[in-house]
């Protein structure tokens, strides 16, 4: 059955009512869950498997019944394995009941339902004793409830609980412990996704960057990335990769929910502390001789002693960066002191140059100025030397003794307007915390003639008819996901159209969607079947995610591409031109092919916006958000670092050709993209 329901059009600005399945967001919770990436993940899945095997034997050898606990199931894998390795008796709990529910019909699948007992609850609400969950406490635990941060999905508490209620005293976890890595950083690349600078004209400063955002210590909101896609040549080691944190699953120590260490180190290099990279890796065994690592390349225990093995590639569990509150500089063999603290969910940083600590330097850092609140990649944007020379040079040749209207969020650069002469500055900022920032730039830089408003509708009452002279957008919006969504800034320029001058300039002056046939090395594995998983069917797995994804899930997805490398295999195509300029754009649609000239499997198309500044194709005038280079087949291709792009994700196709249609409906806001 369908219903309605009201979705936030983000081209439109507008609620429009949508018919939807009625169990939509049941649907799409099952579609955005992790659990195929997993489960694609082969080294993950056979060295718990190992670890299992080696568990089970000591369970064996000390005369005992191996009495599995699976805590968070899934699909039924680990159960399954642990049976397959000799197991006694397993019973698995899954609370998210879609995936309990799944879990049965794969392990009756596969010949095990009367060998796996699977409860849907959380392990914290599982009862022990006859006539319970569990009859008795089990003695080996085999679990995964870890993330990016490790720590983040709770596993602590989950360990906790389990060893107080459900396992033995002498009990075997899989996996027993885990240990968190850090390297401190010079990187500039890394530092742009998380300060501002002043900005400059020459030796002229423009705008002033308020103090409310150089003293935020900054947000520790993990920064989860693939580090092995940073270019690793601009990254400055000030402190090798160190243990600094260590966490015992085992039960045999006390399970500390808050704790901090410091570690005093000697800078390596002469360098500015910028950033911390963190990663983790799991001790499968109580040996520590299955390891799991989630290094990157230049620390990975498999790339030792001059390995050339290909690591191995995971989505679920990458590398993240942590910002320091304040950045300081050292020179080689100077004192470094390390702070690593944790609470229950997550990980923090700090650096210190003495042991004259305070208690501020433990704490978690909060924004306080509103700028970092922002998605890195924004932050990134608004640092963008390319894209600030372009917005710079339009106000510049445009911005004197002219009325201007700038659309965006956080368009900070916008305000240099006050200094190149412009007679009024009208800025539609709709983001309350962007809004709190820019009202931050405007005091502390004594700007005057700038109006600031929060709806279409206070412009129109507040603007002149035929007054604004130039229209000015990088476009950013906090709502956009999609590349085009972006276009919420022509769809407000038609909303005020009898307040354009008849020869209003409008920036930018035309967009063009463009698209690239694919060849992702690992990324379409996140949409591809399992079919079969370490010798075991996945059927019904497979059939779940497809069904909930067909009714929830777009054609187009975002991702960050460029930590994600693939292979052009057809030539750019042009998908459609959109020309700002003309007011009586109503329906666009084209209709092309993407030739495949290059002889590797398709697994992907990735769409993109740019930005053009000038009429002209030139390069030097246009903001990209796709390939900062022009794709050559055969190649990878490299992608702006500060953007995400558009994606459909399929299996491995051998095609010699894609068709495809894009419709772009501008009055009602919507987009579709279809291709087969």
């Amino acid at each position: 059955m369908n219903v309605f329901i009201q979705k936030r059009n983000v081209i439109t600005g507008s609620s429009d009512w949508v018919v939807e399945n009625e169990n939509y967001d049941y649907h799409q919770e099952v579609a955005r869950s992790s659990f195929a990436d997993m489960l694609h993940d082969t080294e993950r899945n056979r060295l718990y498997d190992d670890a299992l095997k080696l568990a089970i034997e000591k369970i064996h050898a000390r005369g005992e019944k191996a009495i599995v606990l699976d805590i968070g199931t899934g699909t039924g894998l680990l159960s399954m394995m642990a049976i397959r390795n000799g197991a006694d008796k397993v019973t698995a709990c899954e609370a998210f009941k879609p995936m309990s529910e799944c879990a049965l019909k794969i392990i009756d699948l596969n010949g095990f339902k009367n060998k796996i007992k699977v409860i849907p609850k959380r392990s914290t609400e599982l009862t022990v004793g006859e006539n319970n969950d569990l009859t008795e406490r089990c003695n080996i635990l085999v679990t995964e409830v870890f993330d990016t941060e490790l720590i983040g999905e709770g596993a602590l508490s989950t360990f906790k609980h389990a060893h107080e209620v459900l396992l033995t005293k002498d009990c075997i976890v899989i996996p027993s412990s885990a240990t968190v890595y850090a390297q401190v950083v010079e990187c500039p690349l890394v530092h742009k996704w998380n300060r501002m600078n002043d900005i400059y004209d020459g030796n002229e400063c423009l705008l002033k960057i308020p103090e409310s955002l150089r003293n935020c210590g900054g947000c520790a909101a993990v920064h989860d990335i693939q580090l092995n896609q940073l270019p690793i040549e601009l990254v400055k080691t000030l402190v090798s990769p160190t243990a600094v944190l260590q966490f015992d699953w085992s039960g045999k120590t006390p399970f500390v929910f808050e704790r901090s260490t410091i570690l005093s180190l000697k800078a390596e290099c002469d360098g500015i502390a910028q950033a911390l990279f963190m990663w983790w890796d799991l001790k499968m065994d109580e040996e520590k001789k299955i390891v799991l690592s989630c290094a990157p390349f230049w620390a990975h225990p498999l790339l030792k002693n001059g390995k050339t093995v290909r690591i191995p590639w995971r989505d679920h569990w990458m590398q993240a960066v942590y910002y320091f509150p304040n950045e300081m500089e050292f020179s080689s063999g100077d004192e470094l002191n390390l702070l690593s603290c944790h609470d229950e969910y997550s990980l923090w940083f700090n650096i210190k140059k003495n042991l004259k600590l305070e208690q501020k330097d433990y704490l978690n850092p909060v924004c306080t100025c509103g700028f970092h609140l922002f998605p890195r990649t924004r932050i990134g944007q608004i640092n963008d030397k390319h894209k600030n020379n372009i917005l710079m040079n339009t106000l510049k040749h445009n911005a004197s003794e002219k009325v201007i209207l700038i659309i965006s969020n956080g368009f900070y650069l916008s305000l240099i307007a006050c200094k190149l002469n412009a007679s009024k500055i009208y800025i539609f900022e709709n983001n309350p915390f962007s809004k709190r920032v820019m009202q931050d730039f405007i005091k502390y830089n004594d700007l005057k003639n700038v109006l600031l408003f929060d709806s279409i509708e206070a412009l129109q009452i507040e603007l002149p008819e035929k007054s604004i002279d130039l229209v000015l957008a990088e476009p950013y919006f906090v709502t956009s996901i999609l590349p085009w969504d972006n276009l919420f800034f022509y769809y407000s320029i038609r909303k005020i159209h009898k307040r354009l001058k008849k020869n209003v300039q409008i920036y930018p002056r035309s967009a063009k969607v463009k698209a690239i046939a694919v060849c992702f090395d690992d990324l379409h594995k996140i949409r591809t079947p399992l079919i079969n998983c370490e010798g075991f069917k996945m059927n019904d797995f497979d059939k779940l995610i497809e069904e909930s994804s067909n009714i929830s899930d777009d054609a187009v997805e975002v991702q960050p591409l460029w930590e994600y490398p693939g292979t052009a295999l057809s030539k750019v195509a042009e998908v459609l031109n959109i020309d700002f300029t003309k007011n009586s754009l109503e329906v666009l649609e084209n209709k092309g092919v993407f030739n495949i000239e290059w002889d590797q499997p398709c697994n992907g198309i990735a769409i993109w916006m740019e930005w053009f500044h000038d009429r002209r194709d030139n390069r030097e005038d246009i903001i990209f958000t796709g390939p900062i280079l022009p794709p050559i087949i055969g190649e990878k291709i490299s992608w702006d670092m500060n953007s995400r792009q558009g994606v459909c994700l399929f299996p491995d196709k051998k095609v010699k050709c894609l068709n495809y249609t894009f419709k772009l409906d501008l009055i009602n806001g919507s987009v579709n993209f279809e291709y087969h």
